[in-house]
């Protein structure tokens, strides 16, 4: 945002004073900085001000130019996907209040923007093998959730509106993929009173950040692995096994369910793609089912 003359005046003055070298003997023998000199016709003053002024003009200038290249965005064909997801972080919900966009000069927009109604927080966007755009989005903020089933409906009529012709939307809110992940943790003996609460509440972040920077980003099994490892006390880290369910599937009973990834400590898949998978949510939790919580899956040796 450009700032005023005043503004870059006060500044430029500012860094004139504290340069030792900008300075004049007056007529009393004193060495003072030019500054000390506040005439209104003082060269230096002068010159001040012209700089100040140009600095300002070009300010304005790049705002302008920041205006007219956003326009030029706004407008540009809807065929990228980085187009379709920065117009669904635009988009707004309420319940009692519906949000009917409108484009204004070829730009979708809300009559009134209210960043509360902007309630994506994560979006993902992809072409299938039919041709047809996956709009994948979850809501919440730091933990994702899944949007209701109103939210979602009010998404695909958005996005149809102000989705290229002749192109099929696919707009999908899922619940959190459940990471059931069972490991033998060695470690350093003095960290026993706290190593099973830091280990649990390290993993349930990494996988949240996971979520949060890269909705429907791949689950790497060496990321897992180094984040465990490099947990403060821990000395090791055996992967026992590690499944991803989504969480509409049927609970885990008499043994871990959904895709394995390490099955007795082989790597069946080093990665989890859930673009790939049909009804997954693309973003991660631990897995809740009682029995096969974080709290129930790890094991701890000191060493």
């Amino acid at each position: 945002m450009a700032r005023t003359v005043q503004q870059i005046v006060t500044q430029i003055t500012a860094n004139i004073a504290a340069n030792p070298n900008l300075t004049y003997v007056d007529g009393n023998g004193i060495t003072r900085n030019i500054t000390y000199n506040t005439s209104q016709f003082s060269l230096w003053g002068a010159m001040v001000y012209c700089v100040a002024l140009a600095i300002a003009v070009f300010e304005q200038l790049q705002d302008l130019q920041v205006v007219i290249m956003e326009g030029l965005i706004a407008v540009s064909a809807g065929a990228s996907t980085a187009w379709i997801q920065y117009q669904m972080f635009q988009f707004q919900y309420s319940s009692t209040d519906p949000q009917i966009v409108s484009f204004i000069n070829g730009i979708p927009q809300y009559p009134s923007v209210d960043p509360a109604l902007k309630i994506i927080t994560a979006c993902a966007v992809y072409t299938d093998i039919s041709n047809t755009v996956q709009v994948k989005f979850a809501t919440g903020s730091p933990t994702l959730g899944q949007a209701t089933s109103q939210q979602v409906a009010a998404a695909q009529s958005y996005m149809n509106q102000i989705g290229g012709a002749g192109i099929n939307y696919n707009v999908q809110s899922f619940a959190p993929d459940l990471v059931y992940i069972q490991a033998q943790i060695f470690y350093n003996g003095m960290y026993s009173n706290v190593i099973q609460v830091n280990v649990i509440n390290a993993i349930n972040a990494w996988l949240a950040n996971l979520s949060n920077q890269n909705l429907d980003g791949s689950l790497k099994l060496s990321q897992l692995e180094d984040e465990i490892a490099s947990i403060t006390g821990v000395n090791d880290v055996v992967l026992q096994y590690v499944y991803i369910r989504q969480a509409t599937s049927t609970p885990p009973v008499s043994g871990p369910v959904g895709i394995p990834l390490v099955i007795a400590e082989t790597w069946v898949d080093r990665i989890y793609t859930p673009n790939s998978i049909p009804g997954s949510a693309g973003y991660y939790q631990s897995e809740s089912t009682a029995g096969f919580t974080l709290a129930d899956s790890l094991t701890f040796t000191a060493q």
